[in-house]
């Protein structure tokens, strides 16, 4: 067909030009081989044809006209239908092309067919325009094909992921640490090399600039912001020595510039100490900063600080003061707390890098830490006139009180039956304990009917400074008020030497404040006695660990319990086998924890008489209670003690007749050496600890109730009891 030919062959049907307004016969020709446009080629034709027909009939020749008319033909006729068949399927052919071209306004057409083969294979769909509203969907972009340089700018903020940009008003710089990351948009990146920049002081605001494409710093100003890169993002905003953005980033630190219009120390944002001691002594005037486990830590603002050297400062009035911490120095400072007033006159230097740590006012300081952190040793001071042990024996006889015992294994009861260590998250019943055994001696007191209740919080192997870092853990299951606390460690805290001698110090001195600020009294108890090994040295352990708690109980004016001194003669003393009181030499068994019971019970309850040399017990003694009726106001004849003559070196004795059981005497002794017991009266009947205790009985080192009751119908007598220590 004439299509195929036509597409076939080179030179045809390629000119897509108008046809020009002339007579030229060859153009012509021209116009009717290579035209596109169909009204082009039949206006080729056509034109062609007049001026062949115009020249030959000029020149008088007819017949050459109608032979080159007919051309290949046997008529003109048929080459004309010829010609007229070819210009209709080159018309049909160039409105084809005409759809099927790539147009841009006319111009550079390219078409289908002129593209190769890999051409069109890398266009995606059929024809996809590129251009115009609407033109292109994002269901068309392939993840990854617009890249940042087709891009004008970023969209956005960057925004600090980790790291620090350090901005120094002071010195006119700018950092960027190695390390940091950011993140503008959906994109982030990361830095990794440090970078610094000039920062000029301006009174326009600055743009604080970072290229990820060239890993540079700079700063950009109001007049060159608009040439801000594809690559570019901006980290912060400056505008007269203040920071706009971020306002508030852990990872943007300043120096040298306000936040708003005054933001100063008086509204810096609150710190904490996590790690570490303040101590406050408004007596000296001196605040004093101590390490904690080898490091100091102050919190704030979701970020903390670490590696923060001790300080002591003074201050000349503990009235309006502020303690602030530097986080650029990692310094601490004292300044004084202004009115409003003065405070709206006051130059001060505004910075975003003071932190306030606690505030003192009327003698009194006030933070947002842990109580464990901060020691205030006017407190101690006032508690030098409230507790005492006399304290802790009149609460005993006046009203309920709960004790709790904070120790390690010699508290825990490590070799009693059925032992059970103590947790941290409930409590443990331990009965062979020394804690519950005091217990139930306390409430076995007459007159002690008040329910007192001892807690036991020991805890195996543990020392001072984990108390110290648990003991909100330890008191938290206790349900009810605490009213004392007994502290007896120092087995296991080796303190041998004088390099750990301060931190048990220390780690003492948090632990009362931290029972005070909770209305707890502290009381300090020494060690359990134990024997020397090569592990522990029970020697070293009550000349240092002890004496240091003896000194410290004296010097802030607390209770002490020498409960070394008490275990040790129970070992030395007593006729207790070695082994029973303590099977491995170290911990005390059943009985061991019961002697030690009983040595507490002697320091607590008031009526006791200690028995430590050869004594008599008789009514005369003002710790001696009787059901039976004497007084002033009673008439010798109504008083059931009267005086006798001396009898077995007792001047008074009881006397009763009554067929109802009475307690004719009653003491409570403790005894420091094995003695033996003789009474004197007539049909009593006389026990210990509610056993029958006859005369002439041998009572070891120990904790004794003693009691003696009549015999009902008949005449009872009773004058008093007889210590005699028992010869070794």
């Amino acid at each position: 067909m004439t299509t195929e030919e036509a597409t076939g062959r080179l030179n045809l049907y390629d000119d897509p030009s108008p046809l020009p307004k002339t007579d030229n016969i060859n153009i012509l020709v021209d116009g009717i081989r290579k035209k596109t446009r169909g009204a082009d080629v039949r206006e080729s034709i056509a034109k062609a044809l007049e001026v062949t027909y115009e020249t030959a009939t000029k020149d008088g020749n007819a017949n050459m006209e109608v032979v080159k008319a007919r051309g290949g033909f046997d008529t003109l006729s048929q080459n004309l239908m010829s010609i007229n068949a070819n210009a209709d399927a080159a018309n049909q052919k160039a409105s084809q092309l005409i759809n099927e071209k790539v147009d841009k306004n006319g111009a550079a057409q390219v078409t289908w067919a002129m593209l190769a083969q890999d051409a069109r294979e890398q266009i995606a769909g059929s024809k996809v325009a590129v251009v115009g509203n609407n033109a292109v969907s994002s269901a068309n972009i392939v993840n990854g094909s617009v890249t940042d340089a087709k891009l004008d700018e970023r969209m956005g903020f960057g925004l600090m992921l980790a790291g620090r940009l350090t901005i120094d008003a002071r010195n006119s710089t700018i950092s960027l640490n190695s390390g940091s990351w950011i993140q503008v948009g959906k994109r982030k990146f990361g830095v990794t090399k440090n970078l610094t920049a000039a920062l000029p002081k301006e009174n326009i605001s600055q743009y604080v600039i970072y290229n990820d494409e060239t890993q540079e710093l700079s700063v950009k100003t109001l007049g060159t912001i608009s040439n801000i890169g594809n690559r570019e993002t901006i980290l912060a905003i400056l505008f007269r020595e203040m920071l706009l953005h971020p306002q508030s980033s852990p990872f943007v630190k300043t120096i040298g510039l306000k936040i708003g219009e005054r933001s100063d120390y008086v509204d810096a944002n609150w710190g904490t100490v996590i790690q570490g001691q303040i101590i406050f002594d408004p007596k000296a005037r001196t605040i004093k900063g101590k390490r904690d486990g080898n490091n100091f830590i102050i919190a704030c603002d979701g970020y903390f600080i670490d590696g923060i050297d001790e300080f002591e400062l003074t201050f000349d009035s503990p009235f309006g003061r502020l303690l602030l911490f530097d986080r650029d120095t990692k310094t601490f400072q004292l300044t004084t707390m202004y009115s409003y007033s003065e405070y709206q006159q006051t130059e001060k230097p505004k910075t975003a890098s003071l932190i306030k740590i606690a505030e003192i006012y009327f003698d009194e300081i006030r933070h947002i830490s842990h109580e464990r952190n901060f020691v205030n040793v006017n407190k101690l001071a006032s508690a030098q006139s409230i507790i005492t042990l006399e304290q802790l024996k009149i609460d005993l006889q006046t009203k309920k009180t709960v004790i709790v015992t904070l120790g390690d294994s010699t508290t825990d009861a490590l070799r009693t039956t059925g032992y059970t260590g103590n947790v941290l998250e409930s409590l443990v019943d331990k009965p062979n304990s020394y804690t519950e055994i005091l217990n139930n001696i306390v409430n076995g007191q007459k007159g002690y009917s008040f329910n007192h209740k001892f807690y036991n919080r020991g805890f195996s192997g543990k020392t001072i400074n984990w108390l110290r870092q648990n003991l909100d853990a330890v008191l938290s299951p206790i349900p009810e008020t605490i009213d004392y606390a007994f502290i007896t460690m120092g087995i296991n805290d080796l303190v041998y030497d004088a390099s750990k001698i301060k931190s048990f110090r220390d780690d003492h001195i948090n632990i009362i404040n931290r029972l005070l600020a909770k209305g707890i009294k502290p009381v300090l108890m020494s060690t359990q006695a134990e024997f020397e090994n090569h592990k522990r040295f029970g020697s070293k352990i009550n000349a240092i660990a002890d004496n240091i708690k003896k000194d410290l109980a004296a010097e802030l004016g607390l209770p002490f319990i020498d409960y070394n001194a008490g275990t040790r003669n129970i070992l030395n003393n007593s006729e207790y086998k070695i082994k029973e009181l303590s099977p491995d030499m170290c911990h005390f068994g059943n009985l061991g924890h019961q002697k030690g019971a009983e040595f507490l019970a002697s320091q607590l309850i008031h009526q006791t008489v200690v028995i430590s040399e050869s004594s008599k017990v008789g009514y005369q003694n003002n710790k001696v209670v009787a059901d039976l009726n004497y007084s002033d106001y009673l008439t010798d004849e109504q008083d059931e003690v009267k005086f006798i003559g001396r009898t077995d070196g007792f001047d008074l004795e009881g006397q009763l007749n009554s067929t109802q059981t009475k307690t004719m005497f009653e003491v409570s002794v403790y005894i420091e050496r094995p003695s033996i017991v003789h009474y004197f009266g007539n049909n009593v009947i006389l026990t210990s600890n509610g056993q029958s205790l006859s005369d002439g009985a041998t009572l070891d080192v120990g904790f004794y109730r003693i009691s003696a009751k009549n015999t009902p119908g008949v005449a009872s007598k009773f004058r008093g009891l007889k210590f005699n220590l028992k010869e070794v």
